[in-house]
């Protein structure tokens, strides 16, 4: 039993429930001492949010500022030794390859939860009319998908990424390796609260949230609210700790010109999580806080607007499919040399057209919106930077046409990846 509870896992869930009883019980009890009715949603928030807390209490996320805290000399981390054999990935390592099997792990488990959602949704379209679930649980099945499979591709990014960074660059780890694991513990509960969505009352806003829906849906939409927001801090910490490392920890002699193409890919994908993550955040919060405090945000009749929400969330969401795919073209890029046997055609044209296509996809979220009542003099604009995307991974497209050109090509199962990948 002792072995058991000193996992960080387990002891991370104890410390989950602990905090999420605490939140609602003290709402509770102040609501009671200033002589108010009980209300759930106000708790159901304190409690998700302080579960988090609790979390990563107990799973050892804290243990250094406590250290701190009291004076205490705080160790190196490379003084730190993790759990033998398997365990160490059930608990709070600092070694960037065990984070990344972290990452991979936690992004393969949503990927298959995400998985069964849209089984289920789609059995329940094999016939009219519904047949074993509700109207109201196939609306959240929907929302539920879509967001779910979103945090578990950006938990699989992250796993390449923490993974192959260091070793790609010739640093000993990340920059900042208790931030490193931090930044994934803290994706941990926010899994945990996105999925009590689903038993808190779901809602049927899609994977969007928008308002004036948002702020009158179930319970379940401010447990999808708070799980985002903390899963956003997560996505920022991992996004920061990568970009001071590629700036930073390079090897001697390995200048930015010389990194892998990989490493630029997520460099520029760190850039783009790094400054719009927030915007989706903050969209979030302001529904949230909407509904909690009565603000009016995106209410018409309070002087709000519910076009600032679809401008705020998608100046962050149209962005992330480059979050996405970024990686995905480094991927490509390094693997088409080596199965060409050839260098990589204009290599730093390949380099400067991630932060191209990073910086342009800050220019196009309103082509998400054409439809929604926005200022006609906003549409061309948006068509034309839409259209400027296609530069940059232009450049990338010729520069692996001219290195494909009249290389001696082998056919191994990563090349047949590659080119499935470009053809596609």
């Amino acid at each position: 039993m002792k072995k058991f509870l000193s996992i960080g896992f387990v002891t991370g869930i104890i410390g989950q429930i602990i905090g999420t009883a605490v939140g609602i019980g003290l709402l509770a009890g102040i609501r009671a001492l200033m002589g108010l009715a009980p209300k759930a949603e106000p708790a159901a928030v304190l409690g998700a949010a302080l579960g988090i807390v609790g979390f990563m209490i107990g799973v050892g996320g804290f243990r250094d500022w406590f250290t701190w805290a009291k004076g205490e000399d705080t160790f190196e981390a490379e003084e730190f030794h993790d759990q033998p054999g398997i365990i160490r990935y059930w608990g709070y390592s600092l070694d960037h390859k065990v984070i990344g099997v972290q990452y991979g792990i936690l992004s393969l488990l949503l990927m298959a939860l995400g998985g069964t959602f849209a089984l289920i949704f789609r059995a329940e379209l094999a016939q009219t009319g519904m047949q074993f679930i509700s109207l109201d649980f196939f609306n959240t099945l929907i929302g539920m998908h879509g967001m779910v499979l979103i945090i578990s591709i950006l938990l699989g990014i992250s796993a390449m990424s923490n993974y192959l960074v260091p070793l790609l660059i010739g640093a000993k780890d990340m920059a900042f390796p208790r931030l490193n694991a931090f930044g994934f513990w803290l994706a941990v509960p926010a899994s945990i609260v996105i999925v009590a969505a689903i038993f808190t009352g779901g809602f049927d806003t899609g994977w969007t949230g928008y308002p004036p829906l948002s702020a009158r849906a179930p319970l379940g939409m401010q447990m999808f609210f708070v799980a985002v927001f903390f899963a956003g801090w997560s996505s920022i910490i991992g996004a920061l700790n990568l970009i001071v490392t590629i700036l930073r920890m390079r090897a001697q002699g390995m200048n930015m010109f010389r990194m892998p193409i990989f490493a630029w890919a997520v460099l520029a994908t760190s850039l783009i999580a790094l400054t719009a993550t927030q915007l989706i955040g903050t969209s979030f919060q302001m529904v949230s806080f909407q509904r909690l405090f009565g603000m009016g945000f995106f209410d018409p009749a309070k002087g709000g607007n519910p076009l600032l929400f679809q401008h705020l969330f998608w100046f962050y969401s149209h962005p992330a499919v480059y979050v996405f795919i970024l990686p995905g073209l480094g991927i490509i890029s390094e693997l088409l040399p080596v199965f060409v046997r050839k260098p990589l055609f204009g290599y730093k044209w390949v380099a400067m057209s991630s932060l191209g296509i990073a910086l342009v996809g800050f220019m196009v979220w309103a082509h998400h919106m054409f439809t929604s009542g926005m200022e006609e003099y906003l549409r061309v604009p948006f068509m034309y930077s839409t259209l400027l995307v296609a530069v940059p991974t232009g450049i990338k497209f010729f520069s692996w046409t001219a290195t494909i050109w009249q290389g001696r090509m082998r056919f191994a199962t990563p090349m047949l990846f590659t080119l499935g990948a470009i053809i596609v």
